[in-house]
């Protein structure tokens, strides 16, 4: 998982505010993915955003250009905002947060399992459905092969981590051996 700045953690969630407060949740969610997307897809975009050796006239011509009347009204203000503090270079960071903020508002956790074999994505899903129920979340599983796990399974939620590997068994068991 990437670091994020404590700005941008804290710039996603004002704009979370505001948008839960003007009952725009969904239409600003849909708009922040749209331009995290553009951000992924244009190196000369990214380049942009955090470069401020530009006019400030040339870069509102610009953001104006680009975004103009076709963004969410709260987004583009937003953005505006963002521009006027010189920190339009964090924005993919902020869509990232804002992101996390809505699922954790909406109850839902990633996780991520380690298993010895390849896990069938149905198989992945009765796992993520079964440890979702058991901690009162939607869990959302990536899923990774570690042959180093012997057999079974790790399944790690936030901080928490459950280890139903051989590996893990034959590390305790060793353990218990060696204490007598």
């Amino acid at each position: 998982m990437k670091l994020r700045s404590k700005a941008a953690r804290r710039y996603a969630m004002a704009l979370h505010g505001l948008a839960l407060g003007d009952v725009v949740l969904d239409a600003v969610g849909v708009e922040l993915t749209k331009l995290q997307g553009f951000l992924e897809g244009s190196e000369e975009l990214r380049r942009f955003m955090g470069n401020y050796l530009l006019p400030s006239e040339r870069r509102e011509q610009t953001l104006v250009a680009l975004f103009g009347d076709r963004m969410q009204p709260l987004v583009w203000r937003f953005v505006r905002f963002l521009e006027s503090k010189q920190r339009l270079g964090i924005l993919g960071e902020i869509c990232e947060e804002f992101r996390g903020l809505e699922e954790l508002r909406q109850g839902i956790v990633h996780g991520r399992l380690a298993s010895a074999f390849a896990v069938s994505p149905d198989d992945a899903g009765e796992i993520a459905t079964r440890a979702g129920s058991r901690i009162g979340k939607q869990l959302i599983l990536e899923t990774e092969e570690n042959p180093g796990l012997i057999g079974g399974c790790r399944l790690q939620v936030g901080d928490t981590v459950y280890d139903f590997s051989l590996a893990a068994q034959l590390r305790m068991l060793r353990q218990t051996m060696m204490a007598g």
